[in-house]
């Protein structure tokens, strides 16, 4: 497992004062891999834990974070299309979304589809754990619904 954690790992860039949302549904899989790059970027992590579709409406700054990670929260969200949208307009510019689901879920191609459609750019999946997936997404400027 932790040779899985650590290419986890590579889907981050060093960035100092990196600014991390997780929004975690007690998946708890990658929580101490996230503390390890917060300290090696002197960065922050906000955690907020799922409980229903309120716990993921942020009312977060536009462009506040460079990492939103969505731990096993959209099967459970009525409106995940709109979640997706606050996620959106959370993420800097050049921001990325990581999103587990546990592959029991089955949405995997809908999760593209989703992602796609509220203008991430180059969605993809990834399958490094064994029951999770991992879902990887930028938002960029001008493109789709760049702020």
């Amino acid at each position: 497992m932790k040779e899985k954690l650590n290419l986890f790992k590579e889907l981050f860039s060093d960035y100092t004062n990196i600014a991390i949302l997780h929004i975690d549904n007690s998946l708890g899989l990658v929580d101490s891999t996230l503390e390890e790059i917060k300290e090696k970027n002197q960065g922050q992590i906000k955690y907020i834990p799922f409980l229903d579709d309120s716990s993921a409406k942020l009312k977060a700054t536009a462009r506040e974070f460079e990492y939103v990670i969505l731990g096993d929260i959209l099967s459970y969200c009525k409106n995940q299309e709109e979640i997706l949208k606050l996620m959106y307009k959370a993420l800097e510019n050049s921001g990325n979304i990581i999103i587990l689901e546990k592959i029991s879920n089955d949405n995997r191609y809908e999760i593209l589809d989703l992602l796609e459609n509220v203008g991430f750019q180059a969605p993809n999946c990834i399958d490094l754990f064994d029951d999770v997936y991992i879902f990887t997404a930028k938002k960029m400027h001008h493109w789709d619904n760049g702020l």
